[in-house]
C-alpha cells in the first residue's frame, strides 16, 4: 500500500541530493577561482606601511571635470582625513575647481602637497590656473613643497614646447618652491630642452599604458631600466616618478592584466623597490575615479589604492582575492539555478538518476554564467548607458537560460512526438470546405496535446534562433569596436559566454545521455540552434542568406585583427576571439547546408 507514495518521495530525495551536490560544486568553484592568494613576501615589515605620495582627485560618482561638477569643501576635507596614515603627501592636478582648499586642509593633517597647475589648449583657463597656483604657493609655503606646471601637455599636443616653457618661467619667477613639468618618459627624451627650465624632472612610468604593455612580472625591471635611461639622458637634475601604479579592473592589454591581485602585487613590489633604490615617487592614485571611464573605459576608473567609497581595495603584503565578494556571487548563481529548477521539479524527479544529475548540474552552470553577468555588469556600471547595457544583456541571458533548460528536459524526457503528421492532415481536411466544420473539432480534440507541443517547440526554436542571432550581431559589433577603439574597450566575455557554452553543453549532453538519433548529428550541429532539423534552403529569403554571410565574415575576420593588435600574450583577447568564432560556426554551418541543399 505504501509503495506508490514511497517511490515519489525517494525521487524527491534524489533530486534534493543532486541539487545539494550542484550547490556544493558551485560554491567550491567560486571559492577556488577567487581564493585569496599571498602577494609578495608576507614577512612583517616586508612592505612599507606608508606611501610617500598619491595623486589626489576627490571626485565622487557623478562628479568630474567632464561634467564640471566638483567636490564640496566638506568632501575634500573628508577625503584628506581618510588618507591619514596611508600617505605622507598628495599630488594635485589643478589649483581651482574646488581643490584650492587642499593646501590648507592638508596642512592640518600633516600631509604635504605637490601642487598641480593644469594647462590645456584654452589660454584663458591657463591664465586663471597660473594665477590661482601662484597665490596658493605663496599663501601655504610650508605645505606646498613643489609645483608641477602642466601634466602631459606635450603628450596631448595641447601646447607647444615653447608655450610650455613660457608658463614654467612665469611661475618660477613668482614662487619660492621648486618647479617641474610632468610627462611620460618618451616625451622627456623628445624635448630635452625642458631640463634647463625645471628644478627636477617628473616622469610618468605606467607599464600598463606603454605602447608595448609590460606585465606585472617584468614591471619592476622595466621601470628601473627606463629610470636609468632618463637619468642618463637628462643628467644633473633629480628625477621624480610622478605617476606609477596599476589598475585593479578593466581590459587586459597583451600581458598587462588588471586585477586586484595584479594591482596589489605591483604596488607591494614597487614600494619595496622604491625603499631599496631610494626613489622619489607618487602613486596614481588615491581613489578610484568613475568619471575617467568615459575617457579610458573601465580601466580608467580603477587605479585607486582606495575604491570610490574610500575603502582599501587590498592588503599590501597580505592575501588578496580578485573577487572578495564571491560568496554573494555564488549565492546569486544558486538562486538563479533554483528559480530555473523549482518549476520543473516534477519533470526532473521523473528522470533516471544520471540524467537528473546532469540536468541539475547543467542548470547550475547556467546560473553561474548569469551570476557572472550580474557581477560583471554591476562592477562595470559607471553610467546610465552602461547600466542599460547590463540590464539588456542580463534579460537576454535569463530568457536564453530558460529556453535552454526547457530544451534539455525535453530531450532527457524523450517526450513522444505525434505518430501521424497532424498538421498536414489538418490542412488537407481544411481544404475540404464542406467537411471541415464536421471533422476539425473532433480532430483538434484528439490532437490538441500534440498540436500544443508542436506549437511550443516551434515558438521556442524560433525564439532561440532570434536570440542567438541577436547575440551574434552584438558580438560582431563588439569585435568592430575592439578593432576601432580597442585601447579603451572591455572584453565583455561575461555577456556572451552563456549562449555558446549552454548550446555546446546541451549538444554534448544530448550525445552522451540523449541517445537515439542525437548521436552523430549533434556534433555536426554543435550549438547551432534549437531546431531538431536544419531548415531547407528554399525556406529562407536571399536577403537572410546575405545577412548571415556578412555576419559570419565579421565574426571570423574581426577577431583575427583583434589578435594581431593584442598578440597571443593577451589571454583575454584569445578567449574573446574564440567566443566570437563560436557564434560564427553555427551560422557558417547553416550557410553550407543551404548551398548543398537541393533546389525546392
Amino acid at each position: 500500500m505504501h509503495a506508490p507514495t514511497s517511490k515519489p518521495a525517494s525521487r524527491i530525495l534524489l533530486l534534493f541530493a543532486c541539487v545539494a551536490l550542484a550547490a556544493a560544486l558551485n560554491i567550491l568553484g567560486w571559492w577556488w577561482q577567487n581564493r585569496p592568494v599571498p602577494v609578495g613576501d608576507n614577512a612583517p615589515g616586508a612592505v612599507p606601511t606608508e606611501i610617500a605620495s598619491v595623486s589626489f582627485a576627490p571626485f565622487r560618482r557623478g562628479q568630474g571635470p567632464l561634467n564640471k561638477v566638483y567636490p564640496t569643501p566638506e568632501e575634500v576635507e573628508e577625503d584628506l582625513a581618510s588618507l591619514r596614515g596611508i600617505t605622507r603627501g598628495v599630488r594635485t592636478y589643478t589649483a581651482r575647481e574646488g581643490l584650492d582648499i587642499v593646501p590648507k586642509e592638508a596642512g592640518r593633517y600633516g600631509i604635504s602637497v605637490m601642487q598641480g597647475v593644469w594647462l590645456g589648449a584654452d589660454l584663458a583657463i591657463n591664465e586663471a590656473e597660473v594665477a590661482a597656483a601662484i597665490k596658493l604657493a605663496n599663501e601655504y609655503p610650508e605645505t606646498i613643497k613643489s609645483l608641477v606646471v602642466g601634466n602631459e601637455v606635450l603628450l596631448r599636443k595641447d601646447l607647444t614646447v615653447d608655450q610650455l616653457i613660457g608658463y614654467i618661467r612665469r611661475i618660477k619667477a613668482a614662487v619660492k618652491q621648486p618647479v617641474t613639468y610632468a610627462d611620460v618618459w618618451e616625451f622627456w627624451l623628445r624635448f630635452p630642452q625642458l631640463l634647463n627650465e625645471v628644478d627636477f624632472v617628473t616622469v610618468h612610468f605606467l607599464p600598463y599604458w606603454e605602447d608595448m604593455p609590460v606585465g606585472v612580472d617584468h614591471a619592476m625591471a622595466h621601470i628601473m631600466e627606463v629610470y636609468r635611461k632618463v637619468r642618463q639622458a637628462l643628467p644633473g637634475k633629480p628625477v621624480v616618478i610622478g605617476e606609477v601604479g596599476w589598475p585593479s579592473q578593466g581590459r587586459s592589454r597583451r600581458a598587462a592584466i588588471p586585477s586586484q591581485i595584479e594591482a596589489a602585487t605591483f604596488i607591494a613590489d614597487f614600494l619595496r623597490l622604491a625603499e631599496r633604490e631610494k626613489l622619489q615617487y607618487n602613486l596614481v592614485e588615491a581613489f578610484d575615479q568613475p568619471w575617467k571611464v568615459a575617457l579610458e573605459g573601465t580601466v580608467g576608473g580603477a587605479w585607486g589604492v582606495l575604491d570610490e567609497f574610500r575603502q582599501p581595495k587590498y592588503q599590501l603584503g597580505g592575501k588578496v582575492s580578485n573577487l572578495p565578494q564571491w560568496p554573494l556571487v555564488s549565492g546569486i548563481a544558486l538562486l538563479v539555478a533554483l528559480i530555473l529548477l523549482i518549476p520543473r521539479a516534477p519533470r526532473l524527479a521523473a528522470l533516471p538518476l544520471p540524467r537528473m544529475l546532469a540536468a541539475v548540474l547543467y542548470v547550475q552552470m547556467l546560473g553561474a554564467f548569469l551570476a557572472g553577468t550580474f557581477e560583471f555588469g554591476l562592477s562595470h556600471n559607471y553610467s546610465m548607458l552602461r547600466f542599460g547595457e547590463f540590464v539588456v544583456m542580463a534579460l537576454l541571458q535569463a530568457v536564453f537560460a530558460g529556453l535552454l533548460t526547457g530544451e534539455l528536459l525535453d530531450r532527457f524526457g524523450r517526450r513522444p512526438q505525434p505518430a501521424a503528421p497532424v498538421l498536414p492532415l489538418a490542412a488537407r481536411l481544411a481544404e475540404i470546405r464542406r467537411l471541415a466544420p464536421l471533422y476539425l473539432p473532433f480532430l483538434y480534440r484528439r490532437a490538441a496535446p500534440a498540436l500544443q507541443a508542436q506549437f511550443r517547440d516551434r515558438q521556442r526554436a524560433r525564439a532561440g534562433e532570434w536570440l542567438f542571432g541577436l547575440f551574434a550581431l552584438l558580438a560582431a559589433y563588439q569585435c568592430l569596436m575592439l578593432v576601432v577603439a580597442g585601447r579603451y574597450r572591455d572584453f565583455p566575455l561575461d555577456y556572451f559566454l552563456l549562449p555558446v557554452c549552454g548550446f555546446a553543453a546541451l549538444r554534448l549532453l544530448g550525445v552522451w545521455l540523449g541517445g537515439g538519433n542525437e548521436r552523430g548529428a549533434a556534433l555536426l550541429a554543435l550549438g547551432a540552434a534549437f531546431t531538431r532539423q536544419p531548415q531547407p534552403a528554399g525556406t529562407a529569403a536571399g536577403g537572410s542568406f546575405l545577412v548571415e554571410a556578412a555576419l559570419v565574415f565579421l565574426l571570423l575576420a574581426l577577431p583575427v585583427l583583434v589578435l594581431l593588435i593584442e598578440t597571443l600574450s593577451n589571454r583575454e583577447a584569445i578567449f574573446w576571439c574564440l567566443t566570437a568564432a563560436a557564434y560564427a560556426l553555427p551560422l557558417l554551418g547553416n550557410l553550407l547546408l543551404a548551398r548543398r541543399a537541393p533546389p525546392a
